[in-house]
């Protein structure tokens, strides 16, 4: 927890209810992952980007934990409109425990190279998220999420940076919480499918407003 940056009153709480071990003080799954594998030496961020949609497809790591270290630097940061991090097994530590794996998708809608040493990915994020002994049901909604890559960082295209960017709307999410309120939290994401019909594949954005 200590290498969490909380960036609201809420969160500053809310973290602390989020630990690194699973209840009773059993261990993760997550320590089946050798943090310290060989690092991959891919030549071009367009492969960078086929490897980071195959292991999100397989893995759903941005909410499971379950990452690729070996696609990541060692000084890799992460930010979101809530927190930021520094380190990306602590990063993965902490989304495993954040989200409720029973219900929790990430559900990729687009995962591309769009820019000199930058790929993004467009993703679908519902289930719940849990604090203590409390879970939460999260309103269907994307993420874009921008990845930054350095050629010259351990010799291999690896990930440096991660920003989570998504629109925040705390009374919205109360609303969610209670079922016959729900219509007046606004509307879901809708499914992948129709998502990745309007969406940009080139930049990773949608065609239009959802």
């Amino acid at each position: 927890n200590a290498a969490i940056e909380a960036k609201s009153a809420f969160i500053n709480v809310a973290k602390n209810y989020v630990s690194d071990s699973d209840e009773h003080g059993a261990s993760s799954p997550l320590d089946e992952i050798d943090w310290n594998m060989p690092k991959k030496r891919l030549t071009s961020i367009d492969q960078m980007a086929d490897a980071i949609n195959d292991g999100l497809v397989e893995n759903s790591w941005f909410v499971t934990g379950r990452g690729r270290p070996d696609l990541f630097s060692d000084a890799f940061t992460f930010s979101d409109p809530q927190v930021s991090l520094t380190g990306y097994e602590p990063y993965c530590r902490s989304v495993r425990k954040l989200f409720d794996q029973d219900t929790a998708r990430c559900e990729v809608v687009c995962c591309s190279a769009t820019g000199p040493d930058t790929i993004t990915v467009l993703w679908r994020n519902s289930g719940k998220v849990t604090l203590g002994t409390v879970q939460i049901d999260l309103k269907p909604y994307l993420v874009t999420t921008t990845l930054r890559t350095d050629p010259t960082t351990d010799g291999g295209n690896l990930v440096v940076s991660q920003i989570d960017e998504f629109e925040s709307d705390p009374v919205g999410l109360v609303l969610y919480q209670i079922p016959f309120l729900r219509p007046l939290a606004g509307k879901p994401a809708p499914e992948v499918d129709e998502l990745k019909k309007q969406c940009n594949f080139y930049t990773c954005e949608m065609k239009k407003k959802i």
